[in-house]
């Protein structure tokens, strides 16, 4: 007697294209939580670029079995993401500081930013990745904050967004 045996439900494939992206300008909260909106310290300042609007296009196929034997994938369903935000730059709204007036770009002023709240060096103009979020190294000497942030999504083209403005107290 043979048996035929099949993976429960389908498998999917899921593929995922920026159409635009959004910028947030952020705050950590006492235990180092971000990104925190309800209180901004000026010493504990972020900013991050992700996606504002996606495409997707799911495919389904069947698992099979054929036999006694059963194939299955480790993880049914993927996702795969098509294209990535690159190409950043920072400009501030308002004076930062002495050394970035109001107009200046102030990549030089950020560090990448881990999920884990690590921060590093990093060459904001040579990334590729679905979002980003950096720390501000240096802290703003002006009580009003807000920043143009220009950059490319890999084939779809350039993109410009404004951070909220935020009012120190």
């Amino acid at each position: 007697m043979v048996v035929f045996f099949s993976c429960p439900g389908n498998r999917s494939t899921t593929w995922v294209t920026i159409e635009t992206a959004r910028v947030l300008l952020f705050s950590f909260d006492v235990n180092g939580i971000y990104p925190y909106l309800g209180k901004f310290d000026r010493n504990e300042l972020g900013i991050g670029v992700f996606p504002d609007s996606t495409s997707e296009r799911v495919e389904l196929a069947q698992s099979r079995a054929f036999g006694n034997k059963l194939y299955a994938m480790e993880n049914p369903n993927s996702r795969v993401e098509t294209n990535s935000i690159d190409s950043l730059n920072f400009i501030t709204l308002y004076d930062f500081d002495a050394n970035h007036p109001a107009g200046s770009n102030v990549n030089d002023v950020l560090q990448f930013l881990d999920y884990m709240g690590k921060t590093g060096t990093v060459n904001v103009n040579g990334l590729s990745a679905f979002e980003h979020f950096f720390k501000f190294s240096a802290v703003p000497q002006n009580d009003s904050l807000q920043f143009e942030v220009t950059g490319r999504i890999t084939d779809v083209g350039k993109f410009k967004a404004l951070t909220d403005l935020v009012i120190m107290n």
